[in-house]
């Protein structure tokens, strides 16, 4: 049974588009996480459990702008936004570089609904 999604974190697009968004680690009290050294995971699958759509990582696509004040950018480019219109669920992990990793969710079944473009940008 899937889980509600996280309608705070619900981000809308519009397929082809670029899309980039600004993302702010916290710890659990609220204070901007310090992100030195960590690596963030975006993912957007179809369904709990369904098909990978989206992968972003540190390597690819985001960038950590202010690591201590936890600021991190994801961007969607109009390649990850050629998918059909509708609902999708995505999450956002912080992974910590220790031994063994740690890992934390930012952003957690949330919504990302992908809108029709009015214009065909296909060739």
């Amino acid at each position: 049974m899937p889980q509600p999604a996280n309608l705070l974190n619900k981000i809308y697009v519009v397929q082809q588009q670029t899309k980039v968004l600004l993302v702010t680690v916290k710890t659990s009290e609220g204070a901007p996480a310090n992100l030195t050294g960590a690596k963030l995971y975006m993912t957007v699958r179809d369904k709990v459990g369904g098909t990978v759509l989206i992968t972003k990582t540190t390597d690819d696509d985001i960038s950590i702008s202010c690591a201590e004040g936890g600021q991190a950018t994801i961007t969607l480019t109009t390649e990850d936004t050629d998918i059909a219109t509708g609902c999708y669920l995505y999450d956002v992990w912080v992974e910590y570089p220790t031994l063994p990793p740690t890992r934390h969710p930012v952003v957690k079944h949330a919504e990302m609904v992908v809108e029709p473009a009015l214009t065909d940008f296909t060739p």
